[in-house]
């Protein structure tokens, strides 16, 4: 299995599966009990403002991305958006 830290994912782009620019990682949510990952917590750009977008998101207006919605992590984070 390969690895992944959390330290690479931060300040990675996110981009939707239609190439649309969705924000920057900001930091990464987990569920500690459970010890499984919940979120990315991204800062937002273009049409993904906290106003308009499908996520949830938090007090400060960064969205919160389920880790279900990844699809792909290379040079930016593909999501399903």
């Amino acid at each position: 299995m390969d690895e992944l830290l959390a330290s690479d994912l931060r300040q990675k782009s996110v981009v939707g599966i239609d190439s649309s620019e969705v924000g920057i990682v900001h930091n990464i949510i987990m569920h500690v009990k459970s010890r499984t990952l919940d979120h990315l917590a991204v800062d937002p750009h273009g049409r993904f403002s906290s106003q308009s977008a499908d996520f949830e998101t938090t007090d400060d207006g960064r969205l919160l991305v389920p880790i279900s919605c990844i699809q792909d992590i290379r040079d930016h984070i593909l999501i399903r958006a």
